[in-house]
């Protein structure tokens, strides 16, 4: 008889997994991932590099990379996510969306890519009512860039949706830590190898992002079953019919109606505009204090490698303490962190110190928080609750993006400032996961609630 090791099954939903089968499904889903983490890796440095190469503000870097990705989030995601969830087919409810978003994004990108040739034709073709090549180069690159985020983000939040609903939650902390791996392993390949090449070779980066992210994301949709669902409510198809502000403003009275998700609405807001000024502003800052792109490139590999090293720790306490302790316990050391980077560092010696502190930390702090809204969000709706995460979180981005520009061009670029938001907003941070940490205890030592034996 065989023992019961070799029958254990995992469930998700109506899915059941064996040893060799969930292996598979981690497997396609991590090809995914790649695609995922090469828009995500390579496709920012790219965009600061070519902002920077045009001459523009700090102002216009931080509306174009955080404050219009955060518009569209809460434009289109919404809408999306609440089709999705409410989508019966014999694909599933995530897949036939996702084969439609990764290859609009993909084409965004091409045009990208294309974007000084277009410019060349426009201006030609105008003449001398042209408003100048280099406008119309970066005008081309803003608009394409633009739908390349809508199309991306969609993509982003359809593929957590389908992890919620495929992934056994036990297993979710170390799966996880398997898509931060694949992560970190793309940014370390393009830190040591392409981003010192990045201007000699900017449209062969472009097209290369576009097709692995055009490809990969179809190919795991190709591979990955999804499960049965319940029928929806019937009260969601009016609801469904709304426009994008206005099922904005729906989904958000429904999922704070319960004050738990208050703080953790809360918890990632402001976790989300704790990085985003210093990681938006990285490049600028280290260029400022004499670093150059092979120093910061070499930097950013030796953190991710110590990233991989630790994620799959990570990953098992998560899965064995919860993600919002893990995350805490993250957050507290991140805001020690950025006081210090705050308060010491003052030229290129100091802050090579603080930004391999930071990458490491903060890397820490994602790794952990990617499986809080699987902790803490309903599976049967979970885009739903995950978009009205991604509403909030978007006003806070919209907000914050909005300041930092004109505050570091006012300050003559004392970036500086970006750290010391980074320590004000991870102490508010950790208010919020603290009081999460009273609502959600632990979970208890086995880490099996999802796995059955035969």
């Amino acid at each position: 008889m065989p023992r019961a090791s070799t029958i254990a099954l995992w469930q998700a939903g109506t899915l059941r997994y064996g040893r060799w089968s969930l292996c598979a499904l981690v497997g396609w889903l991590l090809v995914g991932a790649l695609g995922i983490a090469v828009r995500e890796r390579w496709a920012g440095p790219i965009g600061l590099v070519v902002l920077r190469d045009h001459g523009a503000s700090d102002t216009a870097v931080a509306m174009l990379l955080s404050t219009v990705p955060a518009l569209i989030s809460l434009l289109v995601v919404p809408v999306i996510g609440m089709h999705s969830d409410r989508s019966r087919s014999r694909w599933g409810r995530r897949r036939p969306y996702l084969m439609v978003s990764a290859p609009l994004a993909a084409i965004a990108m091409l045009c990208v890519a294309l974007a000084p040739q277009l410019a060349g034709a426009t201006h030609g073709m105008l003449g001398g009512f042209s408003p100048g090549l280099r406008r119309l180069d970066l005008a081309y690159f803003c608009l394409f860039w633009t739908l390349f985020d809508a199309a991306a983000m969609t993509t982003i939040a359809l593929f957590a949706g389908l992890v919620a609903d495929v992934v056994p939650f036990g297993l979710a902390g170390r799966f996880y830590a398997s898509v931060r791996v694949v992560g970190l392993g793309v940014a370390i390949g393009f830190n040591l190898t392409l981003f010192t090449l990045s201007q000699a070779w900017m449209a062969e980066i472009l097209v290369a992002i576009a097709f692995i992210f055009g490809l990969t994301i179809p190919l795991m949709c190709l591979m990955v079953r999804e499960g049965v669902y319940p029928p929806p409510p019937p009260a969601a198809h009016a609801r469904m019919a709304q426009g994008g502000l206005a099922l904005a403003r729906t989904q958000l009275r429904h999922c704070c109606a319960q004050r738990r998700y208050l703080w953790a609405f809360g918890a990632f807001m402001l976790a989300a505009v704790t990085f985003i000024p210093f990681n938006t502003f990285s490049l600028h800052y280290a260029l400022d204090l004499g670093l150059s792109k092979a120093q910061l490139g070499e930097l950013t590999a030796t953190a991710y490698a110590v990233s991989i090293a630790s994620a799959f720790v990570i990953g098992h306490l998560v899965d064995r303490r919860g993600a919002v302790r893990v995350a805490t316990a993250m957050m507290t050391l991140y805001f020690a962190i950025a006081l210090a980077g705050w308060l010491l560092v003052d030229g290129a010696a100091s802050f090579r110190w603080f930004y391999v502190a930071h990458v490491i930390c903060s890397g820490a702090y994602f790794t952990a928080a990617a499986a809080m809204p699987l902790a803490l969000f309903p599976r049967d709706e979970f885009v739903r609750y995950n978009a009205s995460k991604d509403i909030l979180v978007a006003f806070a981005n919209i907000l914050v993006g909005s300041c930092i520009g004109p505050l570091l061009d006012h300050s003559g670029h004392d970036y500086r400032l970006t750290l010391g938001s980074a320590a004000l907003f991870s102490l508010l941070a950790l208010a919020c996961l603290g009081k999460l940490l009273a609502l959600h205890p632990a979970p208890a030592p086995l880490a099996h609630a999802a796995r059955h034996h035969a």
